[in-house]
Formats: C-alpha cells, structure tokens, sequence
C-alpha cells in the first residue's frame, strides 16, 4: 500500500500526520506526537478484510456507513454493506462466518443480544431485520416503510420480556417484541415540510423514556411500553434565528441522535445550535446557538485519578510526581461549517473549538481513554478530547462513512472501498523506574 499524508484542518498549527504502509503491527505515528502528556500512541493495523467488490472494476464509488455492530463474548463482528449484505466476521483475523442478503443497503449498525444470540439491524429496503448470530438465519423482518439507517436498542422489561425500539427515515418510531417481532406500539409522523438533509436521527433509551428527534426539529419522548407522550414536544425551530422572511427555505432538520446523562437529554437543531434539556419534562436548560451545523454529540467523560510523571531529579535521580486529576466531562459536537466543540455538560460552556476539518467526520468513540474519529477525506485519527489536539492517524486513501467500534483497546472500522479494519490502539507507557541500589 502508498504512503499517504493526513493533512489535518483541526486547527492552525496541527502538524501533519505521516501514515504509514498498511500491515499486521505496522505501527503509524505523527511525525511530531501531540499527546499532552507523554508521547507514544500508536494504532496498529492486525487485520484488513475487502467485503465489497463490484465486479470488474477497480474504483469502488459507494459509501460505507454501517457502524460494526460487537459481540465481544464470541469475538464476533457484525457489519453492513453497500451491497446490500450484513456480514458477520471473527474479531481475531477478519474472516467471514456468514453472510446475510437484503434487498438494500445495509447503512445502519447492527445491535447483538447475548441472551437470545440475535443480530438486528435495519436496511434500505425498508425493513428491521432479527437474524440467528451463529449462522445468519433469518428469525423475522419487520416492514417499516422507509429506510432504517440508526441503531435499533434491545430494552429488557420487568416481565423478563425484551423491547425492539428503532426508527426509519419516515421519522417513525416503533417498539416491538424482541424474540418474535410482534408489534407493541408505533408513533407515525408527517413529513417535514421544508428542506430536510439526508439521514435521519436515532433513539435513545432512558429513565423508561424513548428519546427522538425529528426531521421537523422537534425532539419528543415517549413512555417505553406504551409510546404515549411523556412530555410535550419540545420545537427546537421556534427559536430565532430559524426561519427567515424573505422567503428562503430552511434546514431545520434534527439529526442528531439524542444523547442522555442523568438528568439531562443534549440534542442539536442544524439550525439552532446544541441544546441541554431536562430529562424528565423537557425544559430547556442551555443552548449554545453558534453551534450550528451540527451532525452528532458524544458525551466524554474520566473520572478522577492519580497521574504519575517523571522527571530526572538531582545527582541523577529519577522524581516520581503525582497529580490528582478531577473527574471530568464534555460534551462534544460536530459541525461540517462550524467544526468541532466542546462543552460543558453542565451550562454550555465552549472549552475549546476547532476549526472544521476538509470532509465530513463521523462520530468519535472512545479508546482507552481518547477519541477515535473517521474522516470522509482525512483518514482515520485520535485525538485528546480535552483539547482537541491530534495523536496519531492513518489514512487508507479511500476515506470513511462510517465510524468506528471499540471494545478495550481494539477498534474495527469498514472504510469507503469496501476494507473491514481491525486496528489495536497501544497507550504510552511511562518508563519503569531504575531498580533500588542494594545497600552495602
């Protein structure tokens, strides 16, 4: 494979990134490393695995999107392709245990119950699939309408019976039995009657509560076994600044998924900016309305710990230095025009930004302990979530749709030419301290 450079926009004065030949334990680091504290992340490439090819060529032009769904038990991966299949694959090497056919593109991440040994996932051909883990076979499929593009959650219930809530295009939302597919409730939507950006947002699950958010800009949530409202609909467009008198249409699509923290749901209007609401009722809490164009929110957090430096003391010494770091949180937003935030989960406040990058950047997951993003344009990177700076990156030459999955320090990710990655994710250490001299 080329070398290739992975010119980062984050911000001025980011150093380039080197990558490297692509191979089992080939390590790629930036040429000048960023980490705040220590040197010495490095993100290994173990496995590569093509899962779509068009036949006779060798330009692939489709995107990827499926996010690799995990089931860490049995090391097993599961991902969708553009060529309409869902592939499930060893987590060791890559290689292929089965594959599912659909009839449209699998662009949603599948999610794995343990319990039952099923696979969901959505596809374009408008149906939410439930299929056997151990061997692809199909259990049920359930007719939704339009695309299903997001996560579906497997939600347990008291009576030891299990949900099935998911989404589709069509800002619908559904609920059914997790083991047979059987309807429980759906809430139906009318269409946006503006401009709507392509995509649509997922679900979340909470304190009993369905969190969605819609294309009209509205975020609703609903009770988890009946679908009735919790709260009324909070209208993210009724804020200034989202509709114009001169006639001119307007994005007020909200497509990011919701994100809940205790007590509070962060969502985002492309329109309107980022907003905190309280959980149970509501009620806006903060809005940070600069933010606009935003995609997704992760929610980051550490908590407190003793870090340990070291440093030469005298007559050849070595000091060991310990600090107490609080425990710490952020909220971090992604925009394509006005780039990439962090806030303050508790009051909005912007910890640092950065300027948005060349190309579209997925949403980050975290390893151990930092942030790995995929870029339409620049590659594969992590980078330090407290401020923002670059680690280390690779870049395969064919860009990312999709983010990628982590499970400790492993992380699998589909690229836009159709290549499974698995990468493993190596920490700097600190040097071991010199043995104690005997006494004499």
């Amino acid at each position: 494979m080329r070398k290739a450079g992975l010119a980062l926009a984050l911000s001025t004065g980011l150093a380039a990134l080197s990558a490297g030949t692509f191979g089992c334990k080939n390590p790629v680091n930036p040429e000048q490393p960023m980490w705040l504290h220590r040197p010495g992340w490095v993100i290994d490439v173990s496995f590569r695995r093509l899962l779509v090819a068009e036949p006779g060529t060798t330009v692939k032009t489709t995107l990827e999107k499926s996010i690799p769904g995990l089931d860490t038990r049995h090391g097993r991966i599961f991902v969708g392709t553009s060529d309409h299949g869902l592939y499930a694959l060893r987590a060791g090497d890559g290689s292929v245990l089965w594959r599912f056919q659909t009839a449209g593109g699998v662009n949603s991440e599948p999610t794995y119950d343990e319990d039952l040994d099923i696979v969901y996932f959505g596809s374009d051909d408008d149906g939410l699939y439930a299929v056997r883990a151990r061997d692809g076979l199909l259990l049920w499929r359930y007719k939704t309408g339009a695309e299903v593009q997001r996560k579906p959650l497997v939600v347990p219930r008291p009576n030891g019976k299990k949900l099935l809530i998911f989404c589709n295009a069509a800002d619908a939302v559904f609920a059914v039995d997790a083991e047979t597919g059987a309807p429980a409730w759906k809430r139906v939507r009318s269409p946006a009657l503006g401009l709507e950006i392509a995509g649509h947002a997922g679900i979340s699950v909470d304190h009993e509560r369905v969190y969605a958010a819609f294309s009209t800009g509205k975020v609703a949530a609903y009770d988890v076994d009946t679908g009735k409202d919790k709260w009324a609909e909070v209208d993210l467009t009724a804020t200034t600044g989202a509709s114009t008198d001169d006639g001119e249409q307007q994005y007020f699509d909200v497509d990011t998924t919701p994100v809940v923290h205790g007590d509070r749901v962060f969502v985002a209007s492309v329109a309107t900016g980022v907003y905190a609401l309280d959980a149970t009722g509501g009620a806006q809490i903060w809005r940070r309305a600069e933010t606009e164009g935003v995609s997704w929110l992760t929610y980051w957090s550490e908590p407190g710990h003793i870090e340990e430096t070291k440093a030469k003391g005298p007559n050849g010494s070595v000091v060991v230095n310990k600090v107490k770091v609080p425990d710490q949180a952020l909220l971090i937003a992604g925009s394509g025009t006005t780039g990439l935030w962090a806030l303050d989960p508790k009051n909005g406040e912007v910890k640092w930004r950065k300027k948005p990058p060349r190309g579209s950047l997925s949403t980050p997951v975290a390893v151990g302990g930092v942030l790995m993003v995929t870029s339409s344009k620049l590659g594969l990177f992590l980078f330090d979530p407290l401020q923002g700076q670059v680690i280390d990156g690779i870049d395969p030459g064919s860009g990312f749709s999709a983010g990628a999955a982590a499970f400790g320090n492993r992380a699998f990710v589909i690229t836009n030419a159709g290549y499974l990655l698995g990468l493993e994710v190596s920490p700097p250490k600190l040097p071991p301290l010199p043995a104690p001299s005997s006494s004499k």
